[in-house]
């Protein structure tokens, strides 16, 4: 017998790892969830990304002497898709490449940019998917973001036949990337 399937990592949110009351302490492993939620969690690949996700934080931390609690998630979240962590699975992209334009997708795949497992960065952007993309930078910009609300728009907007831009999905994503997260 054969495995032919592969396992990819899960969505967990930062916060899941900083227990309540501590602000100096970062827990990867005995992390609380719900029997849903443990579905993703126990995964090899998501215990992988947890650690190595707090071992970032973690570092970040120190580097800007504040505790681990004080970070701003969207500054460790453009760390890590820049350190080629696998923040969401697409079957077209590899997190170990250096186009940048990869590291886009990952940071913009957590706030609800992409309604599938394909991110298609090398396809023109469609008209009604740039409008909605639009909004939702703005929607970031401004600190107004909720990303489950903001993704049901992406599907809507992907199953419009609109017509396409002159510029490609990931240089779209890739323009916005520094100015949403500045270094």
């Amino acid at each position: 017998m054969t495995l032919d399937v592969e396992t990819f990592t899960g969505q967990v949110p930062y916060r899941d790892i900083l227990p309540q009351g501590l602000d100096n302490l970062l827990v990867p492993v005995c992390l609380s969830s719900t029997h849903v939620a443990w579905g993703t969690i126990r995964l090899e690949p998501t215990w992988m990304n947890l650690c190595e996700s707090a071992g970032h934080a973690a570092a970040m931390a120190v580097k800007d002497g504040v505790t681990p609690a004080s970070l701003d998630p969207d500054t460790l979240l453009k760390k890590l898709a820049t350190s080629h962590i696998m923040l969401s699975f697409f079957n077209d992209l590899d997190v170990s490449s250096d186009d940048p334009c990869v590291a886009a997708a990952q940071y913009f795949a957590t706030k609800g940019f992409f309604a599938g497992y394909d991110a298609r960065l090398d396809e023109p952007l469609t008209e009604e998917v740039k409008a909605v993309w639009e909004r939702g930078i703005n929607q970031l910009k401004l600190v107004k973001h909720d990303p489950a609300s903001f993704l049901r728009e992406v599907a809507v907007a992907e199953r419009d036949p609109s017509t396409a831009t002159d510029v490609d999905r990931g240089n779209y994503l890739m323009s916005s990337f520094d100015e949403i997260v500045p270094e």
